[in-house]
């Protein structure tokens, strides 16, 4: 259970107390995302803007060549990965919002069109792409080495994917209607978490992490049990979790939380 996991943030949560307000900043964005160091990422059209942890620096990445950011995944601090899909295309950026390599032309790997990008903790990527209707694992030298198998004999027609993730070497793909699939390193399919949140979640542990409805809930994958966490008694846009910190978008400022 994530109980054990945050057990710290909800006896903040109590009069004892147990968390500490850390910083107040303007958000540039709406659009956010975490990771485990305690850094923030806002998508800003073109731009991605770093806003780094204590003493909280701020830096910044734009391309306006290849067109707004679809999506970030900022699992890997180190291996920054942004999507491109109207462009098609990735790109790999350091903890400095410096390139890592040139740009990944998706199509040069035989990807027509990419819906879904997110990257994997052994260093590559997985792509889901409409025309193949499947998901596809290139390792850390684009090499294609897994793929699943037509996602239609196992959701069948009930929509399309929206979202996936990585976590402890499974891969977590959200399809409205169906539920989270779940795959394994070897793109093989595993289990349907049943599930009707939003599209994005987290997952830490053995829960799914999300926020609805000015909530934050958590989803037990094994059980199904699912808890509401309480947060901090400000008005709050959109929450985010991470080990040590807790994240609030709150109107046009974030605010961050230590979990002591």
């Amino acid at each position: 259970m994530l109980l054990r996991l945050i057990l710290p943030l909800l006896i903040f949560i109590l009069p004892t107390g147990g968390i500490e307000l850390i910083y107040t900043g303007v958000a540039p964005s709406d659009r956010f995302y975490t990771d485990h160091l305690g850094n923030i990422y806002f998508i800003d059209r073109h731009k991605i803007i770093k806003v780094e942890a204590e003493p909280y620096r701020i830096l910044e990445y734009g391309s306006f060549a290849a067109g707004p950011v679809t999506s970030a995944d900022v699992s890997n601090p180190l291996q920054i990965m942004l999507f491109y899909r109207d462009f098609n295309r990735v790109i790999f950026l350091d903890n400095k919002l410096s390139r890592l390599r040139a740009p990944v032309n998706l199509s040069d790997l035989g990807i027509e069109q990419a819906v879904l990008v997110c990257s994997s903790g052994r260093g590559g990527l997985w792509v889901f792409s409409d025309r193949d209707n499947r998901l596809i694992y290139f390792d850390d030298q684009l090499r294609l080495t897994h793929q699943s198998m037509i996602l239609g004999s196992i959701a069948g027609s009930l929509g399309k994917p929206v979202f996936m993730t990585e976590s402890q070497n499974q891969l977590y793909l959200h399809i409205p209607r169906k539920g989270i699939l779940v795959f394994d390193r070897f793109a093989s399919y595993l289990k349907t978490i049943p599930y009707s949140g939003p599209e994005q979640f987290q997952v830490m542990g053995g829960e799914i992490i999300y926020f609805s409805d000015g909530e934050l809930h958590s989803l037990d994958i094994d059980s199904g049990e699912e808890e509401i966490l309480e947060l901090p008694d400000i008005k709050t846009n959109y929450a985010m979790l991470q080990p040590k910190h807790l994240f609030l978008l709150s109107g046009k400022k974030f605010v961050v939380y230590r979990i002591r």
